[in-house]
C-alpha cells in the first residue's frame, strides 16, 4: 500500500498513531492521583512531587525541537523506534528510584522517549493526507490527546489503590514496549524523500524562521499553547484541591476526572461534523472563546470563596469543550502550509504547546497560599492568551499549500 494512502484507509493505523501521540498525555495522567501518595512515600514536599510533572514537560518540549529535524532526515519509523526505546527504558528506571531527585531526572528523559510519538505521529498524517481528511485524522489525534489526561487518571487510582505508586510506571513502560513492537511490526515508512540538511544548523535556523514568521502558523500554534496551559494548570493543582482539601480518595479522584470527558468529546463531535462545512476558521474562533469563558470561571469561583466539586469540574469540562472544537483545526491549519518540513513544523508545535503547559505547571507549583486560586490564575491568563492568538495573529483566510 502506497504511504500516501496509510493514513485515509487503515483504522488500525490511525489507532497506532493516536496511542504513540496519547503516550505523552498518558504519563502526565496516569501518576496525578499518586502525587500525595508519592510526597509521602519518598519523604518529600508536594511542590518537588509537583516538579516531576513540570520536569517532564521541560524534556518533552525542549526535544520536539530534535525530533522533528531528525524524522526529516532519517525517517519516521527509526525516529519513532528509538524514542520509544527510550521512553520504555526510563520508565522502568522510574519505577525504580529511591528518591524525589532520581525519579525526577528519570522522569526527565521519559519525556524525551514519549514526545517521539507526538511529533513523527503529526508528521505521518502530513505525509500521508491533506485537507478535510487530514483534518478528519487529526480530530482523532486531539481526541487521544485531550482524553488520555481524563481517562488515565481513573486507571491510575486504581492501581494506586491496589498496587501502590510504582506500578503507574512499570504499565507506561509496558505500553512503551508493546507501540515499540508495532512500529516494527506495522508502520511503513511514510517520508518520501528524506531532508539530508534538516540536521544542519543553518537549515534548521531558517526552517524555524520560516514557521514563526507564517501568521497562520504563529498563531494556530500560540492558540494551541494556550489551551494546553490551561489544561496542564489544572492537572498540576487538581490533585491537591480535590484529593487534600475536598477529601476525595485517589480511586475516586479519577473517576471524577471522567467527567471532563464528556465536554471534550460533545466539542470533538462538532469539530468532526461540521469542520467542513462551518470552516477551519470559525471552528478555530469558536475554540478560542470557549477558553476564555472556562478560564475566567476557574477564576472567578475562587476569588469568591467558592470550593466546591462541581467549581473546579464545569469551567474545566468547559475548557476541554473548546480544545475538542478547536485543536484539530488549529493543528491541521498550522502544518497544511508546511509539506517538505512537516517534521519541523509539528516539533515546533509541540514545542511551544509543552512549553506553555509546563511554564503554566511551573507556575501553580511557585504561587504559594492557595492551590484552587494559583490553578484560577493561570487558568485564566492562558484563556486571555489563547483567545488573542486567535483574534490579532491567525489571518480571516488561511492558505491552503499545494506544494
Amino acid at each position: 500500500m502506497p504511504p500516501a494512502l496509510f493514513i485515509a484507509t487503515r483504522p488500525g493505523s490511525v489507532a497506532l498513531l493516536t496511542f504513540m501521540v496519547a503516550l505523552g498525555q498518558m504519563s502526565m495522567g496516569l501518576y496525578t492521583p499518586s502525587m500525595p501518595s508519592m510526597a509521602a512515600a519518598l519523604d518529600t514536599s508536594i511542590s518537588q512531587v509537583q516538579l516531576t510533572l513540570t520536569v517532564f514537560l521541560a524534556g518533552f518540549a525542549v526535544s520536539q525541537l530534535v525530533w522533528g529535524p531528525v524524522s526529516d532526515r532519517f525517517g519516521r519509523r527509526a525516529t519513532l523506534f528509538v524514542g520509544l526505546a527510550c521512553f520504555t527504558a526510563a520508565g522502568a528506571a522510574c519505577a525504580l528510584a529511591e528518591t524525589i531527585e532520581q525519579l525526577i531526572v528519570f522522569r526527565f528523559f521519559q519525556a524525551l522517549g514519549a514526545c517521539s510519538g507526538q511529533v513523527v505521529a503529526r508528521a505521518i498524517v502530513r505525509d500521508s493526507a491533506e485537507g478535510a481528511v487530514a483534518a478528519k485524522v487529526m480530530s482523532y489525534i486531539a481526541l487521544s490527546m485531550s482524553l488520555s489526561p481524563a481517562i488515565t487518571p481513573s486507571i491510575g487510582g486504581l492501581m494506586q489503590e491496589w498496587f501502590g505508586w510504582r506500578s503507574n510506571f512499570v504499565l507506561l513502560a509496558l505500553v512503551g514496549l508493546t507501540l515499540a513492537t508495532l512500529v516494527l511490526a506495522r508502520l511503513p515508512e511514510t517520508l518520501r524523500v528524506p531532508v539530508p540538511d534538516a540536521l544542519w544548523p543553518g537549515p534548521m535556523r531558517r526552517n524555524y524562521a520560516s514557521l514563526l514568521g507564517d501568521r497562520a502558523y504563529l498563531g494556530h500554534v500560540l492558540m494551541v499553547g494556550g489551551m494546553f496551559g490551561g489544561l496542564m494548570s489544572y492537572q498540576t493543582g487538581s490533585p491537591f484541591v480535590l484529593m487534600d482539601q475536598l477529601g476525595w480518595s485517589p480511586r475516586a479522584y479519577g473517576l471524577l476526572i471522567l467527567f471532563n470527558v464528556f465536554g471534550f468529546l460533545a466539542g470533538s463531535l462538532l469539530a468532526t461534523r461540521y469542520s467542513e462545512a462551518v470552516g477551519s476558521r470559525r471552528m478555530v474562533r469558536f475554540g478560542a472563546v470557549a477558553v476564555l469563558i472556562s478560564g475566567l470561571l476557574m477564576l472567578a469561583f475562587p476569588l469568591a470563596g467558592h470550593l466546591s466539586t462541581a467549581s473546579l469540574l464545569g469551567p474545566m469540562m468547559l475548557l476541554l469543550f473548546g480544545m475538542g472544537i478547536g485543536l484539530p483545526n488549529a493543528f491541521s491549519g498550522a502544518l497544511q502550509g508546511f509539506p517538505r518540513i512537516a517534521g519541523s513544523a509539528s516539533a515546533l508545535m509541540g514545542f511551544t504547546q509543552m512549553g506553555c503547559g509546563m511554564l503554566a505547571s511551573f507556575a501553580v507549583t511557585r504561587m504559594t497560599g492557595d492551590v484552587y486560586l494559583a490553578v484560577g490564575v493561570v487558568c485564566a491568563v492562558s484563556g486571555v492568551g489563547c483567545f488573542l492568538a486567535q483574534a490579532l495573529i491567525i489571518p480571516a483566510e488561511v492558505p491552503t499549500a499545494t506544494d
